[in-house]
């Protein structure tokens, strides 16, 4: 094992425990865990084994591993661009729900206070 490929595989396993630990989610903690461990040992047989990917690409129909390795991460960019893209949409309903209640709930102060008649300076 050379030096950089140990550099590679001690980055991957930092990313993956940093992500595991920081990102938000009780309900999926577990299948991030799941998903970071399966990531971390297949990018360490990647980066330990490159001639082993390129034969996984030979049986897919692909030239090199290189090529499996581009494929693969075209796909999940683009998986990873969609969740945020749902992310982003939930986050921008729950924030138009909450202007929508903020804007009723000052409008029925405003008019409860035109009905009590403190609106007209603090006098009654």
């Amino acid at each position: 094992m050379s030096i950089f490929q140990l550099l590679l595989i001690l980055g991957i396993v930092c990313i993956a425990t940093l992500a595991v630990r920081f990102l938000p989610g009780e309900r999926s903690l577990a299948l991030k865990r799941i998903f970071a461990i399966l990531f971390v040992i297949a990018a360490a047989f990647a980066i330990l084994f490159p001639n082993a990917l390129t034969a996984v690409a030979n049986v897919l129909g692909i030239g090199r591993g290189t090529d499996l390795l581009l494929y693969i991460f075209i796909v999940a960019v683009l998986a990873f661009a969609v969740a945020v893209i749902r992310a982003k949409a939930r986050s921008d309903a729950r924030v138009t729900q909450l202007a929508r209640a903020v804007a009723l709930m000052e409008a029925r102060l405003t008019e409860h206070r035109d009905e009590t008649g403190r609106d007209r300076g603090g006098e009654a």
